[in-house]
């Protein structure tokens, strides 16, 4: 099997891994990794790819511009480009995505060879890999990891509004796409129980959608027992060693009593981690204060002012906390440390020193560092909400905990650092224990399991050759147009445009893209004395034709059927009083359902009920809004845009080679991406933002219609010289 994991980010690397040093940055980057590295190992597994975005920026390592890193023999991880090449965070890449969608589907042709599946981690790799995953006819995994609905709750408790949460983290645009991610995946994972029936209750979900909880493992080879520095025959890393000195340096520049139990806290420094907590429960307490040491690793810093809001903010809580219970020589708190060997070792001296690891979030959605603890030996008083409930459960190597309830969080790290045979019986749990239940073998042997199942059903499409393949598959570069007010409108531009593709015959295919159905495509070519074409999209996308005698592609349709179901459309839509369905000849197909908006009907409104309905059906769609008053509803695999790439890759014309050009909103995802988009000068004002938007390439012509069309050829290059008209 050929296995495809995204993550977007981009901050990630095989060594030195930067967990902690942004929000971006947490335990699922050595998630993905960990998953990638050890699937590779198991016999059935021919390759695992990891995809993340490429990036070229001064602020951040050379190590995340490099296209491919090889991790394993068959393991990598792939970094294609998409919005530039500095930085950004992910909220803000979701302008970008389906210029990624194109480069990876891009690549994944280049090597030659399908994926068995295609793995989506968080709501904006989610998006990536259902988009690729239909292009393939291969299986769509998803794993949320966090969820936007729970995280606009909490950000709604803080005082948040809707409006805030969009502008800062596009929380409506990850909410809809997780919604729609969930109506079409074949799988989704979780970590733990919680996760599943917690996390994502309130999100609309089909009865049949499969969910299986596989606990995320850990390595072993870095999170061995602190014990083995007492044994003699154990070879240990140098790294490891060099990294122990340096944190003991470390804390011992903030404590006056380095003999003392530890209290050791890793996390990011965010509201959520509740840091408070902890360091309030310990400055209030004399017994604590006496008989141990604290130290908070929250994240990676060098100037706190230089930091986002919310960082900043906890940070500069936390050194006030310092101040007013006066915790000079008790409390540490480093402004650096490295995941890769210095973590590990303060969890070593951490349980060295019989102390325990805390953490204090108001709610922990797997709690990886509750595992790493217990690997080595220390125990753990962590917060009851959340995963780490599992973790107790299988482990029995530490104490759960009401974070909000000072008192219990203040007797319990007493009773583990004063209970001699509590502590140890916690100890040797975690590290016996781990290894049964939380290894990354027994993961992927699971996860190989449930997905050989999903392989066995996801037979690719057949694929149809069509009396124009051999012809199709020698093309330099191919127009797909629309065609009412693009290809149509201008007659004296129209001929001219005509003798241009007569011309480039040998060189240039052409297609017409149209929201008519092919009996009206076929009379608006025919009134025109348009003979000369390669390509039909009908139907806004989901119906493909070859050549003059119309041969359908029935591997297209095929990729259609999948998960379809226009009964629960019509169940969720014919009802709505601003919506009456389309009537005329052709206008219901076997994959268009297609209404009209009242006009007297506010758009933006409308289109966020259609929404809200279509994702209590639980249904896959696709919605194309044009002209302000038709309204399509496709499968998801479905549109102009991933008919083009369909074409595209099928007959292996490199997409920016495909000219595509449209007027309206039903062409949008046709010039979007790769392609050589062409917008004509009379376009409708749905296209508008595509023009303003620095994050799109498309060539906004001058001209109209069909001029339209020859001026953006021009400016592509796709054909030599310019015409006069």
């Amino acid at each position: 099997m050929y296995l495809q994991l995204i993550s977007i980010h981009g901050l990630i690397r095989g060594e030195s891994v930067e967990m902690g040093r942004d929000a971006d940055t947490g335990g699922q980057v050595r998630y993905v990794l960990e998953l990638a590295k050890t699937l590779s190992k198991f016999p059935q597994v021919e390759q695992v790819d990891l995809f993340t975005r490429r990036i070229k920026d001064r602020r951040v390592s050379e190590d995340y511009a490099e296209e491919i890193e090889q991790l394993t023999p068959n393991c990598r991880i792939v970094r294609l480009p998409c919005g530039g090449g500095k930085y950004i965070r992910k909220e803000r890449l979701w302008p970008h995505l389906d210029e990624y969608v194109d480069a990876m589907i891009s690549f994944t042709r280049r090597e030659g060879r399908e994926p068995a599946l295609v793995h989506g981690h968080y709501a904006d790799a989610g998006y990536v890999a259902k988009e690729v995953a239909s292009m393939f006819g291969a299986p769509f995994v998803f794993t949320g990891h966090s969820l936007g609905k729970p995280k606009l709750d909490y950000l709604e408790s803080e005082g948040w509004t809707i409006e805030q949460a969009n502008k800062e983290l596009a929380i409506e645009q990850r909410i809809n796409v997780e919604q729609d991610c969930l109506a079409v995946a074949d799988l989704v994972i979780t970590s733990t129980r919680h996760e599943r029936d917690h996390q994502y209750r309130d999100y609309f979900r089909d009865g049949d959608l499969r969910f299986e909880v596989i606990p995320p493992g850990t390595d072993l080879e870095r999170f061995f027992p602190y014990y083995e520095y007492d044994m003699p025959s154990a070879e240990i890393d140098e790294r490891f060693k060099q990294a122990r000195v340096r944190m003991n340096h470390d804390l011992g520049r903030f404590h006056l009593a380095s003999d003392k139990p530890l209290i050791l806290a890793l996390c990011r420094p965010d509201r959520r981690k509740n840091i408070g907590a902890l360091i309030d429960a310990y400055g209030q307490s004399n017994e604590l204060k006496a008989i141990a040491n604290l130290a908070v690793f929250a994240g990676i810093r060098q100037d706190i002012e230089t930091m986002p809001d919310n960082e900043q903010q906890v940070l500069t809580d936390m050194l006030l906390a310092m101040d007013r219970y006066d915790l000079y020589g008790k409390m540490a708190i480093p402004k650096n440390h490295d995941s890769e060997y210095e973590v590990p070792e303060l969890y070593r001296l951490a349980a060295a020193s019989r102390g325990i690891f805390v953490n204090t979030a108001f709610t922990e959605l797997f709690g990886l560092t509750a595992i790493e603890s217990s690997a080595t030996g220390l125990p753990f008083v962590v917060t009851e909400n959340g995963g780490p409930q599992d973790i107790e459960e299988n482990c029995k190597s530490g104490l759960l905990v009401d974070v909000n309830d000072q008192q219990q969080l203040t007797s319990s790290m007493i009773k583990l650092l004063t209970d001699n045979m509590a502590w140890t019986e916690a100890s040797t749990n975690g590290v016996n224990r781990v290894r049964e239940f939380y290894t990354w073998e027994s993961h992927c042997e699971r996860y190989l399991e449930v997905i050989d199942e999903l392989v066995d059903v996801a037979k690719p499409p057949p694929t149809v050759r069509s009396p124009l393949g051999r012809r199709i598959a020698t093309l330099d570069c191919m127009l797909i147009t629309d065609i009412d007010n693009t290809l149509l409108g201008d007659d004296a531009a129209l001929e001219s445009l005509k003798e241009i593709i007569h011309e480039n015959r040998d060189r240039m295919g052409f297609g017409v893209a149209s929201g008519r159905a092919l009996e009206l495509v076929n009379q608006a070519l025919e009134d025109n004395g348009i003979e000369e074409i390669d390509v039909v999209i009908a139907s806004v996308g989901c119906e493909i034709y070859y050549g003059r005698d119309r041969v359908p592609d029935k591997g297209w349709a095929s990729q259609l059927r999948a998960r379809w179901r226009p009964d629960r459309i019509h169940e969720a839509l014919d009802p709505l009083s601003f919506l009456t369905l389309q009537t005329a000849e052709h206008t219901q197909r076997e994959f268009k359902v297609s209404y009209d908006l009242d006009a007297e009907a506010d758009a933006d409104d409308a289109l966020a009920l259609i929404h809200e309905h279509l994702a209590r059906a639980k249904v896959g769609y696709t919605l194309v809004f044009s002209h302000g008053t038709f309204i399509d509803l496709l499968p998801h695999r479905a549109s102009k845009g991933k008919a083009v790439r369909y074409l595209s890759g099928k007959w292996n014309v490199p997409l920016n080679r495909v000219a595509t050009a449209g007027d309206s909103g039903n062409d949008r995802d046709m010039l979007m991406g790769q392609t050589a988009g062409i917008v004509v000068g009379n376009y409708d004002e749905e296209l508008s933002t595509l023009k303003n938007s620095k994050t799109n390439k498309v060539y906004f012509a001058n001209a109209h219609c069909a001029a339209g069309i020859i001026e953006g050829l021009q400016h592509y290059r796709l054909i030599e010289a310019p015409v006069t008209m």
